[in-house]
Formats: C-alpha cells, structure tokens, sequence
C-alpha cells in the first residue's frame, strides 16, 4: 500500500519464464469482451501442445488440426510482455523435443519481433507491427508486415535463424507438426482490415517472403493471397485446400482457388501480412473439410478498441477487528481493480492499493474506533474508471467469547475452569471449584499466552525458545493421601513445528511428587502416520529424592493433521491418583490417559503382553517439595506452539474414577465443543449449538465457514453438505478475526437440503433439518458492531425456522410463524441479543438475514440451548 499522488506504476509481470496468476479478459457468447477472470497456471505441452487459451494441435481422425483464440481468459495488459509470451513455449510448446531448439515454441515469429532479427539477442517487440491487441477486452492478433509460423519444428540447417528463412525449393522434406496430409479447411475472423494497397498471405512449408521457396514448387506454397482492401471486418475467412476461398460463407471469385492438396503429414504454416497493412484476426481454426468446427466458434465481430471500464458501485464494506472486509460488483472491460481508503470523506491523500485482480479484499492494521471510507475503481490497459461514491464503516474491537461463570457449571462437578476466552492470567480468567473467580500467576512474567477473541488462547513460545511461560495456580490438593487430580483439555497443537504444550501437577505435602504431561507434535512416529508423541515426563522407576532418575513412560499418537483432515483439536483427558507409598509401594501414582473419550493408556505400557492396560503405575518424578500447584504452559527451553479451546480440572476422587463416558453431559456447555463429553440431548446438556467463528478469514465464497471442511452435514453414506450453508449474499458476509459480518445476505444452519426453496406446502415429515428444537429454544449471540446507515428505516435482520426463502410464510410455520426474530437493523445495539422460541422440530433448520440496506452487523458467539 503507497499513499498518492496517482503515478500508477506498471503493473508487474507475470511471464517471468513460467506463467503463475495473471488475470485476463474473457469472452461471451457474442465474442465480446467480459469480466476478468484468473486463470489457471500454464505448463508446457509434450503431446500434441496446449495452453491456457484451450487452443490444440496434432491432427487425427476427430478434432480440429489447430484452434487458436490468441489467449481468451488469459491476457491482461495487451502489452509486450502478452506479445511476447504468446510467442513462448510456456504459452503453447512443440511436441517434438529437441534439444538443439532454443525457442521450442508453437507459434514461432518470422518477422518483426526479435532484436536484430537474431533470436539469441531477445525479444523486441513492435505492437505496431505484431502483437496481441484488446478487442473491448478480448485479445486478437495483429498482423500489419508480421509473420509467424504455426507448428514449425527446428530444421537442420545451419542459420542465424533456422526458423526464418531457410525453406527453399530444393528441400527434400517437410518440418512440422501439422498433419495436412488430407483435404483442410483454415479459417479465422477478421475483425479488423486496413489496407494500404497490398496483400495477407497463408503459405504452407515456407518460412520465407517468397513463395518460391518451398519443396511445394512455382507459387504453390502460398495456399492463399488477398488484398487487404477485400478483406471484410466482421466477417469469417475460409481457406480450402484444396478448394475455393470464401468470406462470410460467400465464394470469393477474385481470390485465386487452391487445385491440389498442398501438405503433409509434417507440414507448419506461415501468416504474413506485408508492410503497411494492418489486419487483425481472431479465432483461428484448422480443420479437415469434412468437418465443421466453425459452428461452435463465436460469432464474428467487428474489432472495438478498448475503453477504460466504467466506474463501480459504491463498495460493501463489512466491520472486523482492526481490518474492513472489501467486496464489490465487476466491471465488463476491467483488467484489475484499484482501491482507495482515508479517514475523511476525501480521496485526496487516500491510501492506494493497486492491481487487484478479485473483486474483494481486506484492509488490515486499521485503528479500531476510527471511521474509514473506502472508494474502487476500475482499470484496463486504456486506463481507470472514475472512481466509485465512497463507502465507510468502523473497525471494532470484538468484544471477544462470553466469559464462563460459576452459574455456567453445573451442580454435578466442582470443576475449575479456564475456558480460552482470554490469556490466563487475566483477572477472572478462572473459575475455581465453580465457586470464585481467578488467575495464574507466573513467577518470572513470561506471559506467552494470547486470546485470539474467539474463545481460543495461543500459548507462542517459538520466537524465543528460551522464553519460558510458566503458569502456577496452588492450593490444589489436601496435604494427605490419597491425593487425586483430574485434567481435560481440549487443544491444537497440528500448526506447531516444535513442541507443544505442558502441564505439570506437583501434589501436596507429605507427597514429593510431581508428573507433567507433555504434547509433542514434533516428535514420535504414530502407526497412522506424520507425527505426535504424548509423554509422562520421568514418570517410572523413579527414585525417591532423586529427581534426575526415572523413565518417561509415552504414547505415539497422530497429532499432525494428514492430506484432506478436518480435525485439529483434540480432547486430551488425564487422572491421577497417589497413594501413600508407605502401603502402596514405591509405583504409588496411578495414571489413566484418554485422548477424544478413548483410554490410550496401553499403549505407555513398556511391554506388549498381550493384556490391555487400563491404567499405569509410575513413581512420578522426585523434587516435587510438595509444591501444591499445577503449571500450565511451558519450563523448558524448547520452542512450544498450541492453541487451547478450554482447560477443566478436578481434585474430586470420585471425578478421578470416571471414564468419558461416566462425564458425559458433566462438563460446563459454555465452555466450547465437547466432543465425546458432550450431553446427548436427553437433558444432560442444553446447548443446541456453540459457535464461534473460528473460521479462515474470507467472503462467502473464499472462508471456509461456509464449507465441509468447516462443519458438514451428512446426507447419506456418501455425501456431506455444509452446515452452514450461503443462501444469497455470499460476498455481502464476511468472516474476519472469529466474527461474522453481513448485509443483505442470508445463510442457512442445519439444512440438509439449503438450495431447496421451502414452502407452505411442506409437511413436517419433509423438514430436512439436524436441530433439535422440539423443546422451548434460546437464542443468544453477542452483537459486536452495527454499521447500519440512521437513514435505512425499516430494513431489518432476521432469525426464522424452518424457512430458508425471503418470505415469512413459504415454511410449514405459516402466516409468518416462521420468523421468529425481525428487528429494524437501526435499532439493534450492540451487546448481546436473546431470542426464545418454541418454534420447531426435532430435525428444524434456521436461517440468518440481513436485508439490503441493513447493516454490516458483526456478531459472534453464537449460543442456541434449550430454556
């Protein structure tokens, strides 16, 4: 980004050898030009070549011989460098290898475009003379003393140029990759002819100006001769070989006929057309006469030079955290897009931010709090459009997760709770023993947590490994035995390269013990593949008072994510109980570890007996003093990376003896997912749906909240759907920094069958919904931002059930029952919004609208549960 003045640099290029991400001008039905799009990288041909035009050649019994658009879909600038791509191999390569062939490529320039006329000095083109020019967007070639050659492969000849001028008619034999072996039509629309009183030429085997000089002996190389001022703008020129030429289907009686088959099966043509003449062609077809691929080619028009696109629409602008969400219409014509940003309604000084090839965006290091206005416009190679009214919205900070309360754990389990919302040590950060609010201390400051304010928290030691983050909570256990402790935590580590996380338990005095639990996805060799090792730190054969003896007992699971895997976050569930050795023996600490509601703990065992292992004795590690404490974080000297959803522990003996199965339904619902903990919609759990938003930044069409790989549906054995699924507007919302933002655009939760309208017809057996809303429902979600204009009036947001259409009573709800939440957008402030219901089914669906006009609205944490 650059502040203006407005000296546009050119743009980059993006033929640097090989093509990466050019966007082009495409073509309509009418062969007109269209919106540009982004086409897909190049790679040379080795059988019969291509390109990203969609051109092709080889001949056989099916198919064009050659059909060339001179790059639809593909060039952008219409600029040398487009030229000179063109005529590389990475546009369109020779079949054959050849490795004496410097400039291997299909369409090779005889005339006008190397300096000197001596390929090994490069390129220097003349557009005047030869090159790709824009006709209203849609590329064509120009010919005005150029010549090519198409399909030429390099002769054996020793020459400057082996290429250009070499043919003679004392050849032997042909060198091409054209099969003219039978009768062939060549074909192409002229769309724009200037004649300066001489003539357009196609020869056959001949590289020269000379139509002598060709084995094909006298003149009759030159398969077709016209003058410039016959040729027809608009109208489609048919060469037959042999037979009579045409234009617009017309015989040509003027034109000399074609009496005899002039080919091979390795022949290569030549186009000239000679100085001071200017013709433009497109859509070059070569064909065999029994054969008519000129019926699927576009019509034929007469050229339309390029103007600069007309100005766009004012920009939708949609809030986030320090950035704004940029999207607006296409422009037919336009190559890329500008934008423009500034604090004040004033484009004068506005930051500048060019060449965008999308039609949308994000504006990122914004000030929160600050309003911005936004202007586009829209460019070409003939220059910009006027540029767009302005839009404007505010960056907002999110208010960030709701905080778990005491009131949010249930009376099952006592449980201490850290549930992501903010960095632990915060103030209230914890709950402990669902009774009071809390902290973790750390005793060097290291604090290398931080909240991502979508309930998630990033512990982040990889910039410094040395930088350790220790985080201590005491007062844990009673100081006597037994002694047990219980830790659930629902945790990432697949992006860390390094470690991961740890948590040590250092029990209460007269115990001197200690064990820690360590997450590394770094390490390992899991028997499913990539890596993940969870260990017990010096957990065995300890010896008591020694702290520098012991085994690590650990366990090789997957923690990297595998080609095509969703899940990143896991449920890692450990229990300790430590008994007095004094009656226990020295093994007096017995762990059982589960990881997503199943027991791993054989696979610490040290040896395969043939028995699986419910639980582990260990010695724990010496040195513990009787600390009392738990240590989250990280005390190594390791790089460590992990984002944690929610941590939840207990000293409870009878929590200590329970299986996932035994928990399930016993974990706060506020807290996130749960996994296999969570209730199974008998009671034990009244959330409905938890949602945060954790999703990749992007519109509608480019985050992957609207997709499988976020949340899927099931509809049968093979197919998934998205559970959240774009309805209209997909451009209008936008995920940014775990929130949502949209305006005039709707999107459906739960619907099996989204892009099935309903209908007051529908029964409920047909209602295609996975939401259990059979009991009286609540829906909550925190408003973190309104940027509704004052003037919108009464333009409204919107909840409905069962009902994923515009109109209030296409659902079996009839006579607007289906909506149960319609606020005039103006009026909604920001805070949280609590919508109760008893509207629904138990396979209901919902649907989420703002109208146009209303907003953006930026909301986030979306709770639905049960009264």
């Amino acid at each position: 980004m650059k502040p203006l003045p407005w000296a546009k640099s050119a743009l980059a290029l993006c033929i640097m050898g090989t093509l990466t991400a050019c966007g082009g001008g495409g073509t309509d039905a009418n062969n007109e030009g269209d919106v540009v799009t982004t086409p897909p990288p190049v790679s040379s041909s080795s059988s019969g070549g291509s390109s990203s035009s969609s051109s092709s050649s080889g001949g056989g019994s099916t198919g064009p011989i050659l059909s060339e658009n001179f790059g639809d879909g593909l060039f952008v600038n219409f600029d040398e460098a487009d030229t000179e791509f063109f005529f590389s191999q990475e546009y369109k390569a020779l079949s054959a290898s050849n490795s004496n062939d410097a400039f291997p490529s299909f369409y090779y320039p005889t005339c006008c475009f190397f300096l000197n006329d001596t390929p090994t000095d490069g390129p220097a083109v003349n557009l005047a003379q030869m090159g790709i020019v824009s006709d209203n967007g849609n590329p064509a070639l120009l010919l005005d003393t150029g010549r090519f050659t198409a399909g030429q492969t390099r002769p054996e000849k020793d020459a400057k140029d082996p290429k250009k001028d070499t043919t003679s008619s004392s050849d032997l034999a042909t060198w091409g990759e054209l099969d003219l072996g039978r009768p062939y039509r060549i074909s192409f629309c002229v769309k724009e002819a200037v004649s300066g009183g001489r003539n357009m030429m196609v020869f056959v085997d001949n590289n020269t100006s000379n139509a002598g000089n060709s084995l094909w002996t006298g003149n009759n190389s030159r398969i077709f001769q016209a003058p410039v001022s016959q040729l027809e703008a608009g109208k489609r020129v048919e060469i037959n070989v042999p037979g009579s030429p045409r234009m617009g289907g017309e015989v040509i009686s003027d034109w000399a006929s074609v009496d005899e088959l002039v080919g091979e099966g390795t022949s290569f043509l030549q186009f000239r057309v000679e100085g001071g003449n200017t013709v433009i062609i497109d859509d070059l077809l070569v064909e065999y006469q029994d054969e008519n691929g000129q019926a699927a080619l576009p019509a034929c028009n007469v050229f339309t030079p390029a103007t600069a696109p007309d100005a766009p629409e004012a920009p939708t602008v949609l809030t986030g955290d320090a950035q704004l969400g940029v999207s607006w219409g296409s422009i037919v014509g336009a190559a890329t897009y500008d934008l423009a940003y500034s604090t004040s309604d004033d484009i004068t000084g506005a930051t500048l931010v060019e060449g965008l090839t999308e039609t949308s965006t994000t504006l990122t290091g914004l000030t929160n709090g600050t309003d911005y206005y936004v202007w586009v416009r829209a460019t070409n190679n003939v220059g910009d459009s006027d540029w767009s009214t302005s839009a404007s919205a505010t960056p907002v900070e999110p208010l960030g997760c709701k905080l778990t309360t005491t009131s949010d754990i249930g009376a099952d389990v006592a449980w201490s709770v850290w549930d992501g919302c903010v960095s632990p040590d915060t103030s209230g950060a914890l709950i402990l023993n669902a009774a009071s609010a809390g902290q973790l201390s750390y005793p060097d400051g290291n604090v290398l947590f931080a909240s991502n304010k979508n309930g998630t928290s990033t512990l982040n030691t990889t910039a410094d490994a040395g930088a350790r983050s220790k985080g201590d909570l005491t007062g844990i256990f009673a100081e006597q035995y037994p002694q047990h402790f219980t830790l659930i935590a629902r945790v990432d580590v697949s992006k860390s390269t390094d470690r991961g996380i740890e948590v040590e338990t250092v029990f209460a005095s007269p115990s001197d013990s200690r064990v820690k639990l360590l997450l590394r996805p770094n390490d390992g060799t899991p028997k499913d593949g990539g890596k993940g090792r969870i260990q017990l730190e010096r957990f065995l054969n300890g010896v008591a008072g020694d702290s520098s003896t012991g085994e690590t007992a650990q366990a090789d699971v997957r923690m990297t994510l595998a080609d095509g895997e969703k899940q990143r976050y896991h449920i890692y569930h450990v229990s300790y109980t430590v008994e007095d050795p004094a009656v226990a023996g020295a093994n007096n600490i017995t762990a059982v570890i589960y990881r997503d509601g199943e027991n791993i703990t054989d696979l610490f065992t040290p040896s395969d007996d043939g028995v699986v292992d419910a639980a582990i004795k260990g010695t724990g590690r010496a040195g513990g003093g009787g600390a009392n404490r738990i240590r989250i974080g990280e005390d190594s000297s390791s790089g460590h990376f992990a984002e944690v959803d929610w941590m939840l522990w207990s000293a409870d003996p009878l929590v200590a003896a329970m299986s996932p199965a035994e928990l399930k339904g016993k974990l706060p619902a506020t807290i996130g997912e749960l996994g296999a903990y969570a209730g199974s919609g008998d009671g034990s759990s009244n959330v409905i749906l938890s949602e945060s938003f954790a999703a990749t930044d992007g519109d509608g069409s480019s985050s992957n909240f609207f997709t499988t790989a976020y949340k899927s549906i099931s509809v049968d054995s093979t197919t998934e759907v998205p559970f959240y699924a774009v309805s209209g507007g997909g451009s209008n919302m936008l995920i940014a920094s775990g929130a949502l933002s949209l305006t005039n655009a709707r999107f459906t939760i739960g619907d099996k069958s989204p892009e099935t309208p309903t209908a007051s017809t529908d029964t409920e057996a047909a209602l295609d919904g996975v939401l259990d809303l059979s009991q009286p429902y609540r829906i909550r979600f925190d408003v973190l931002a309104n940027s509704t204009p004052s003037e919108t009036g009464s333009k409204k947001c919107q909840i409905q059930v069962d009902n994923n259409t515009t109109g209030a009573a296409n659902s079996i709800w009839q006579e607007s029952a289906s909506r149960i939440y319609s606020v005039e957008a103006d009026s909604i402030a920001v805070g949280t919004v609590t919508v109760e219901s008893s509207v629904g089914t138990d396979h209901s669906s919902l649907l989420f609208r703002c109208e146009n006009g209303a907003g953006p609205i930026t909301i986030d944490n979306l709770v639905i549960e049960r009264q």
